[in-house]
C-alpha cells in the first residue's frame, strides 16, 4: 500500500481547516453579536421600566426552557406564556436541525468564499 493513498484522509482534513477556521471565526462573531444586542435589549427595558410611573399593580411572568437532548421541556406562570415558549423551542429545534444537515453535508463551504 502507497504511503501517500494511507495519509489522503488526512490530507483532505488538512486541507479544508482554513475553511472550518472561517466558519468558526463566523460564528464566534456572531453569537458575540448576539449576546451583545441581548445585554443591551434588558439595559434598555430595565431603563425604560425605571421611568415610567411605578403606581399601578404590575403582573409579572416568566417560563423557561429546558432542552434535554432533542426533547424541550417548556414551563411557565401562565399560558400566555408557555405558548410563546413552545413557538420558540420549536424555533430553536428548527433553526438546530437545520444546521446540522447544512454542516454534515458540506454545504457551508459557501462561507469561505
Amino acid at each position: 500500500m502507497p504511503k501517500k493513498a494511507f495519509l489522503e484522509p488526512y490530507l483532505s482534513v488538512v486541507r479544508e481547516a482554513p475553511q472550518m477556521l472561517h466558519l468558526t471565526f463566523l460564528l464566534l462573531v456572531v453569537s458575540f453579536l448576539l449576546v451583545l444586542v441581548g445585554m443591551l435589549i434588558m439595559m434598555f427595558s430595565v431603563l425604560r421600566e425605571s421611568g415610567s410611573p411605578g403606581g399601578g399593580e404590575r403582573k409579572v411572568e416568566g417560563g423557561g426552557i429546558l432542552i434535554v437532548g432533542p426533547v424541550p421541556i417548556v414551563f411557565g406562570t401562565s399560558e400566555r406564556i408557555t405558548k410563546i415558549l413552545i413557538l420558540l423551542a420549536i424555533a430553536l429545534l428548527i433553526t438546530a436541525v437545520v444546521s446540522f444537515i447544512i454542516l454534515s453535508s458540506g454545504h457551508w463551504r459557501w462561507v469561505s468564499g
